[in-house]
C-alpha cells in the first residue's frame, strides 16, 4: 500500500521551508530550550540529518548525472539539426514535381519546435517532415539531396526519440524514488510543524516580529516571492584563442553581443532562452531551483556549455569567454581591437 503524502506545500518546497525553520531554530535555540528541553543540540542534529536525506532523495546524484549526459546528447542533436534543416529546406524549394507544396513539408514546424526546446513536439514534427521527404526522395535527389544527408536526419530523429524516452525513464526513476519514501517526507513535515508551532508560541508575546519566521504560510509566500528573484546572469566575451590553463589574464577579448544562451533543466521542464546584449551581458529571471545545463552559441564562435545550479533567492553569475572561429569576422574584430575586457 502506497503511503499518502501528508505535507501542506509542494514537495520541492518542503526542504526549503525546513531549512528556513532549521536556521531560525538554530539562531534562537536558547529561547526554545527554555520553552522545552526537547529542543537541544541533538534535536538540531537530527533535523539537519533528515533534511540532508530528503535533499538527496529529491536530487539523487546518480540519476542527475545520467540526466545530464542524456540532456547533453539531446542538445547536441538539436543544434546539429539546425544546419541540416537549412539544407533540406533549400532542396525542397528547388525541387519540381513534388507531391505536396514546399510550404507544407513541415520544415517551419520542425524549426519552431527546435527553437522552443520542445523535444516531444520536435520528434513529431520531424517524423512528419521525414515522411514527406521520403515520399519525394527522387525529386529531391535530382537537385542535390543525398542519401547520406537523409540518413543523418533519420539518425538525429531516432536519437532524439531514444534519448527523450531515456530521459522520461530517469524522471520516472526520480519520481518513484521520492514516492517510495513519502514516509520520510511526512516525518520531516511533522518536525517542521512542531518547530513552527513552538516558535509561534514562544515569540507571540515576546517578539511578534519573529513569528513570521516560524509561520509556514508566510514561509511559503516568501519562497514563491524569492523564486521570482532566482536568476542567472553574466558577461560573455570573445577571444581569438584561449590558453589551456583557462587563465585569460592578458588575453585580448571583446564584449560579445548576440550570443544565444539556452538554460536547460536537467530534470526536464521548460527551456529558457535569451541573447547577450551589446555589452555582452545576459540575464534569465524567475527560475525554478535545481540543476541546469547552460549552452552558449553563436555562428562566429565555438559553442560552450556549463553546469549551473540555481538556488532560491540567489543570483548565479556565470561569465563565459568564447573562442572565435578561425577566419570569422569575429576573429578579425578581436585581433584588430586588441582589447582586454
Amino acid at each position: 500500500m502506497t503511503t499518502k503524502l501528508e505535507i501542506q506545500c509542494r514537495i520541492d518546497e518542503e526542504t526549503i521551508i525546513g531549512k528556513f525553520l532549521y536556521d531560525s531554530l538554530s539562531s534562537n535555540l536558547a529561547a526554545f530550550t527554555a520553552f522545552s528541553p526537547i529542543y537541544n543540540a541533538a534535536f538540531l542534529t537530527n533535523m539537519d540529518a533528515k533534511l540532508t536525506a530528503l535533499k538527496a532523495l529529491l536530487n539523487p546524484k546518480k540519476i542527475t548525472s545520467e540526466q545530464k549526459v542524456i540532456t547533453g546528447r539531446i542538445n547536441g542533436n538539436m543544434d546539429s539539426l539546425r544546419g541540416k534543416l537549412d539544407f533540406v529546406e533549400g532542396y525542397i524549394k528547388r525541387a519540381t514535381g513534388l507531391t505536396i507544396a514546399a510550404k507544407d513539408f513541415g520544415v517551419s514546424a520542425v524549426r519552431q519546435k527546435n527553437n522552443k526546446g520542445d523535444v516531444e513536439g520536435l520528434i513529431g514534427a520531424l517524423n512528419y517532415l521525414m515522411v514527406n521527404v521520403t515520399n519525394n526522395m527522387a525529386a529531391l535527389v535530382t537537385v542535390g539531396y543525398t542519401p547520406a544527408q537523409n540518413t543523418a536526419l533519420v539518425n538525429i530523429n531516432t536519437a532524439l526519440f531514444n534519448d527523450n524516452a531515456a530521459q522520461n525513464v530517469k524522471i520516472n526513476e526520480r519520481n518513484n524514488l521520492v514516492e517510495a519514501n513519502y514516509g520520510l517526507f511526512n516525518d520531516f513535515w511533522k518536525i517542521c510543524t512542531d518547530v513552527s508551532d513552538a516558535g509561534k508560541r514562544i515569540f507571540k508575546s515576546s517578539a511578534k516580529n519573529k513569528m513570521d519566521d516560524f509561520t509556514v504560510a508566510e514561509l511559503k509566500r516568501r519562497i514563491r516571492q524569492e523564486q521570482k528573484k532566482n536568476k542567472i546572469t553574466g558577461k560573455i566575451t570573445a577571444s581569438e584563442t584561449e590558453p589551456p590553463s583557462g587563465d585569460l589574464t592578458g588575453i585580448a577579448r571583446i564584449k560579445f553581443a548576440g550570443v544565444k544562451v539556452e538554460l536547460i533543466p536537467v530534470a526536464g521542464g521548460r527551456r529558457r532562452v535569451t541573447t547577450s546584449d551589446a555589452k555582452g551581458n545576459y540575464e534569465i529571471k524567475s527560475l525554478t531551483e535545481g540543476e541546469y545545463i547552460a549552452n552558449f552559441t553563436n555562428a562566429e564562435a565555438n559553442s560552450k556549455s556549463s553546469d549551473i545550479v540555481i538556488e532560491t533567492g540567489k543570483t548565479t553569475t556565470t561569465n563565459i569567454n568564447m573562442v572565435a572561429k578561425a577566419g570569422s569576422e569575429l576573429a578579425k574584430i578581436v585581433k584588430k581591437s586588441g582589447a582586454v575586457s
